[in-house]
């Protein structure tokens, strides 16, 4: 039996877009579009298996496409969540928590990577994804970093696994595909 091969899904946090939360904004419409489609390239290419570490913004985003697609057209489609921990998503607003809980319900594995209040629980999440993973898609503009922030720390780490990486840039919508000769598949 073949190994399944992962992606694992990151991206900036959403007060980093130019529309921040406002998910209606047409340039988060299209990112959200160009997410999608990134995604079934991904999966026509044989990835079977998605890994988000359930943030708010890129991670919900993606979690809900790939949630969408097992639902109607590819059931064999998995969907890996590992939280930072279990009362992540406790003072999100009311909306994104519902968002959140109805992705974590639909997935195919749901885990807690750390205890509640453990330092740079959402960086553990994203390094537990991108360990499992054979490639790395994220949503990211590298022009506009935030070295503080988990997920550049989380980029810098894919970076230095020497990963596959697909880079979408959030508005400008293009891809940009880092193969490293340790290339899994």
């Amino acid at each position: 039996m073949d190994k399944p091969i992962r992606c694992a899904i990151i991206g900036q946090h959403p007060m980093r877009f130019p529309w921040g939360f406002d998910e209606e904004d047409d340039r988060c419409r299209k990112l959200k579009i160009e997410l999608a489609q990134q995604i079934m390239a991904l999966r026509q290419s044989g990835v079977s298996q998605f890994l988000v570490a359930c943030d708010c913004g890129v991670g919900l985003y993606a979690a809900e496409i790939v949630n969408g697609l097992r639902a109607t057209t590819d059931h064999d489609l998995m969907l890996i969540c590992y939280t930072p921990h279990e009362e992540q998503a406790t003072k999100w607003a009311p909306y994104l928590r519902e968002r959140y809980f109805d992705m974590l319900t639909a997935c195919t594995y749901l885990s807690a990577v750390c205890e509640v209040g453990a330092p740079d629980a959402q960086l553990q999440a994203y390094k537990k994804i991108i360990d499992l993973a054979d490639v790395v898609l994220c949503v990211c503009d590298k022009d506009t970093p935030a070295a503080s922030r988990a997920e550049d720390r989380a980029l810098a780490y894919v970076e230095g696994q020497h990963k596959p990486l697909v880079l979408l840039h959030p508005t400008e919508l293009t891809t940009k595909q880092i193969s490293t000769p340790h290339d899994a598949r």
